[in-house]
């Protein structure tokens, strides 16, 4: 799209796979009130689908002004945004767009452009008119947000199908209040999408070497040019795996290493590699190579396969790449384990990778030796902290080379998208999950939500779809607490609860 001056696009969501013609003419109905004739006169006007990304659904509308002046345009912006109606069905992702997002819109609606009279001309036919004085309206706010931030219902309800249900319910009991969508992960399989849904980030791909050494097109998020977020399990999962027979003694890491130098030479600083789902066992010395490092072993040649990690002797992390060296790595994962051990990266996870008895032992002997070669070039013992045994030892690979930071899972996903700056305007935060029990409060997602939402003084209420033992304790943090019933017709009684929910919310 050509762009006279400036442009400024504000995106509604109608919260289903596309709108209506009565959906659009609501919304240039609510705009027609909020901006009289004086504000909008001389400016084009543009409407229809326009996606930003893949996280867009056809539901998004987009209108578009421009040929303002910066001075102008600002006006109508700060017009647009402080109306309570129109917030309450923008994106909440992203609500608006300018020149550089509008220019490669296609195919929008010309409707016209507006004259002193608040009239449109030359443009599609489409009747709307701007009054000579707006309306009175009520104002937008950001204090006393709801704060959506459901986990996903596992074998029911996936978490951006929730946060879409809570969404509608909510803009029905209270269409003054600004919702957010702050979808929570643990660092596993589908934490891109969470954290995408959440924030607006850049997608990068890349073709990466896979486990098997087949070649795999990957994707990372970079947010705000100076974070990444990387998902080992799209470059060295079992799922790419599919339809190869599974050897760990062959299966390497190099992928997500190969992502990890891509971002760090895209200049982002800080990286979170999230370790889950991987079909390697090879103690992270893939993704080492890839990032410029070498294991050496006792006959002065380089190894490189998991098959060879009981005879590397050192490290020589000479060739590690700079701007590796200089990024801050962080390992995301739900994972506590540690390299080696009954309870280590082999024994417990290696059976899925294809690994059986024979090569299981075989498979722990090299990683005890790896144990010894990676605590002693730490300094410390690396291998035996939590996430160690992350992603077949990729984590003890990360934090011994690297230095990188450990974090559990639902809280650095939470810290990425900035959960507790957004808990500063909130009034509730609204979480859940399928099944509310002890475990929630030990790590889960859930558990993280509710204990940041405490220091921070603010109410939860909870949405799951059952109870089992200890979820009373879970129940007595929360101001309010509905659940759906049975998973048949799973949707039906969680569009139920959320009602009940939002109603209780708004009596408040």
């Amino acid at each position: 799209m050509n762009i006279l001056k400036f442009a400024l696009g504000m995106r509604f969501d109608f919260l289903k796979d596309g709108y209506t013609e009565d959906d659009v003419s609501f919304i240039l109905g609510e705009i027609t009130k909020t901006l009289s004739a004086s504000d909008v006169a001389g400016l084009h006007m543009y409407g229809g689908l326009a996606k930003i990304d893949a996280a867009d659904s056809n539901g998004v509308y987009t209108v578009v002004f421009m040929n303002g002046k910066m001075k102008f345009m600002r006006n109508v912006y700060h017009k647009l945004n402080g109306d309570a109606v129109l917030r309450s069905y923008s994106d909440s992702r992203i609500p608006f767009v300018q020149n550089n997002v509008v220019r490669n819109f296609e195919g929008l609606e010309f409707f016209g452009v507006i004259g002193e009279d608040g009239s449109l001309s030359g443009g599609s036919g489409r009747e709307l008119s701007f009054k000579a004085a707006a309306e009175e309206r009520k104002s937008f706010s950001q204090k006393g947000s709801v704060i959506l931030a459901p986990n996903s219902f596992k074998g029911t309800i996936p978490q951006d199908e929730a946060i879409l249900h809570l969404r509608r319910a909510f803009r029905k009991h209270c269409p003054e209040k600004n919702l957010i969508a702050v979808p929570v992960a643990d660092g596993g399989d589908g934490t891109l999408k969470a954290v995408e849904s959440a924030v607006f980030a850049m997608r990068r791909g890349m073709d990466v070497t896979a486990p098997y050494g087949q070649t795999v097109h990957a994707e990372y998020l970079v947010i705000d040019g100076d974070k990444a977020v990387i998902e080992s399990a799209l470059a060295s999962g079992l799922a790419i795996s599919e339809g190869i027979e599974l050897d760990p003694m062959k299966a390497a890491s190099t992928g997500t290493g190969e992502l990890i130098l891509r971002a760090a030479h895209e200049g982002v600083k800080n990286i979170f590699v999230c370790l889950g789902g991987s079909a390697t066992n090879d103690c992270g010395i893939g993704l080492a190579r890839a990032l410029g490092a070498k294991f050496i072993k006792g006959d002065g040649e380089e190894a490189k396969l998991a098959s060879e990690m009981e005879l590397v002797r050192s490290v020589d992390a000479s060739g590690i790449d700079p701007l590796v060296k200089k990024a801050k790595i962080t390992v995301v994962c739900d994972v506590t384990n540690p390299l080696t051990g009954p309870d280590g990266a082999t024994y417990t996870f290696g059976p899925q990778k294809g690994a059986n008895g024979e090569t299981l032992d075989a498979l722990e002997t090299g990683m005890k030796n790896m144990e010894s070669v990676l605590n002693a070039y730490a300094g410390r013992p690396v291998c035996s902290e939590q996430g160690a045994g992350a992603a077949g030892g990729m984590g003890a690979m990360l934090m011994a080379l690297f230095n990188a930071e450990y974090k559990a899972g639902a809280g650095a996903i939470l810290d990425i998208v900035e959960f507790d700056e957004k808990l500063r305007d909130a009034a509730v935060v609204i979480t859940g999950e399928g099944r509310i029990d002890s475990t929630t409060l030990s790590g889960k997602a859930v558990g993280e939500v509710l204990r940041r939402a405490e220091a921070a003084r603010v109410p939860v209420a909870i949405i799951a779809g059952g109870r089992g033992d200890g979820a009373e304790a879970v129940i007595g943090k929360a101001a309010f607490a509905e659940f759906c019933g049975p998973e048949e017709d799973a949707l039906r009684h969680f569009d139920e609860a959320a009602e009940r929910l939002a109603e209780k919310i708004a009596k408040k």
